[in-house]
């Protein structure tokens, strides 16, 4: 990584989408001014690194001082980040590490690991995972700090950027995973906690809240409290830069390594005079680190991730039609009459044609959760449909039934959905009576909770369902495959 990407660089650090300023500005000859680069919702996307690497060497060139950060759920979303044989997640830890991340916040996908992916993730990384407002009471061996300070030269003078951690905990008080990946472990919101730790703003020169509470929460944090002088965020998946009134800067840098943000905090007299940011669309860079390219182009060489499974006779353009896909391979593996699927466990926006092999349903459903089946009276399939849509935030996909569900979007963006009407492959309303059995992966067991006759487990996971499905039909096609009608009501 030794080359300097000067028409990025001049384009990047001279053009700022917002600049903080003091009452009383004066000449800014000779300031100070220290770099930070942040990404946020990796997903592991470790073929995105390369250029990612590139552009930090071109910045550090420049400046050696350059502080790199993640603002939290770097796996989950590449089979060969999340699969790798033995250590899952070790490709992006270990690329982190070889960019020099300095730190990372706590994100809820970090949990789809299991505590022992956390684990493994704070014992490889070489730079502290922070988190103020997650407890991991069950594990005397996991401590996660709150908060890390940094110190940088500058100038000759030593600048101390502090930087707090915090995650979101929009799913019923804790992070959006898997309960059973959180046994154990407390949580508190993250505005309850952050006013306990604003004293650290007297014993920084750059006070920065890390965070993956995601745009609503953030812009809030951004206008409750001024004593930040910079938000970077996650979880939401925007790409965002914004100073507010109270003279905070937030910024987030969209997903997948497709954007990065250059904030530059200058100094005068000690005092920060100036917070500015600039993201850049990775997508653009046209140039790659060659040693990191190298290494992804092993991970994904592996031969078992090339498998063909079987064949798509046509692409599966959007959501509707991999979860009755995901669906129609868990009713029939675990021989249920109703399959269901979650639509936050299609991972995918879309799957090409053509051979379909084991990285193709890795990437589609990582969180490879088991199978439970579910016995329902028809008015008890209703119920949850509404009850999960609602939950999940758009429509069950479904397997061997149709249906018509309302949506009321409320002032906040969330929709409601209910008066769900299931109708049978013969067309024929479902018999609110009669008990059906249905398969459900163990997320969704949680909205079946009290709503059902009974629930077993089964001995297939989601995954084992989609592989041995393809094995067994070999040609499948989901073109204009829908199963639902929402009638909205906004």
């Amino acid at each position: 990584m030794k080359k300097i990407f000067y028409v990025l660089i001049i384009s990047m650090l001279l053009v700022s989408c917002a600049v903080k300023q003091p009452k009383n500005a004066q000449n800014q000859t000779n300031q100070k001014e220290l770099v930070i680069l942040s990404v946020n919702d990796m997903h592991g996307k470790i073929e995105n690194m390369p250029k990612l690497a590139y552009v930090v060497d071109s910045l550090r060139n420049l400046y050696p001082e350059l502080i790199i950060v993640s603002a939290g759920d770097n796996r989950t979303g590449n089979p060969y980040n999340d699969k790798f044989p033995g250590t899952p997640n070790f490709p992006m830890i270990n690329m982190m590490n070889e960019l020099g991340f300095d730190v990372s916040e706590l994100g809820n996908h970090e949990f789809d690991g299991n505590i022992d992916g956390i684990r493994y993730f704070v014992k490889t990384a070489n730079f502290p995972v922070i988190c103020a407002n997650a407890y991991f009471t069950g594990y005397p061996d996991l401590k996660l700090p709150a908060y890390t300070t940094i110190t940088r030269k500058i100038d000759g003078k030593e600048i101390k950027v502090t930087f707090l951690g915090m995650i979101e905990t929009e799913n019923y008080g804790r992070p959006c995973s898997h309960e059973k990946n959180m046994i154990n472990v407390d949580f508190r919101p993250a505005d309850k906690v952050i006013p306990e730790y604003l004293k650290l703003k007297d014993k920084c020169d750059v006070f920065v809240l890390l965070s993956h509470c995601g745009l609503p929460e953030e812009t809030k944090f951004a206008m409750e409290f001024p004593e930040f002088d910079l938000i970077i965020g996650g979880h939401s998946h925007d790409l965002y830069t914004k100073l507010f009134d109270s003279g905070v800067l937030y910024t987030q840098s969209k997903s997948y390594i497709t954007y990065t943000t250059v904030t530059k905090v200058r100094f005068k007299d000690g005092s920060i005079v100036s917070v500015d940011a600039q993201p850049i669309d990775l997508k653009k860079v046209t140039k790659v680190d060659a040693d990191i390219q190298k290494e992804v182009d092993g991970y994904y060489a592996n031969p078992d991730f090339h498998t063909v499974l079987g064949h798509a006779k046509t692409q599966f353009d959007g959501w509707d039609a991999l979860g009755a896909f995901m669906a129609d391979a868990a009713r029939y593996i675990v021989k249920t009459d109703i399959g269901l699927q979650n639509p936050g466990g299609v991972r995918l926006d879309s799957l090409h044609g053509g051979d379909l092999t084991k990285a193709d349903i890795f990437a589609l459903d990582p969180f490879n959760n088991e199978l439970v089946i579910a016995k329902m009276t028809g008015k008890q399939i209703e119920e949850y449909l509404n009850i999960a849509s609602t939950d999940d935030g758009d429509c069950t996909h479904v397997s061997g039934i149709t249906y018509t569900i309302d949506g009321e979007r409320a002032a906040d963006g969330k929709i409601t959905f209910s008066d769900a009407k299931v109708y049978l492959e013969n067309g024929q309303p479902i018999d609110p009576d009669k008990v059906y059995t249905v398969s459900i992966n163990s997320y969704m067991a949680k909205w079946a909770q009290g709503r059902c006759v009974s629930m077993e487990q089964t001995e297939y996971t989601a995954n084992d369902a989609e592989i041995l499905y393809l094995k067994d039909h070999q040609m499948v096609d989901y073109k204009g495959v829908s199963r639902y009608t929402l009638n909205k009501k906004f």
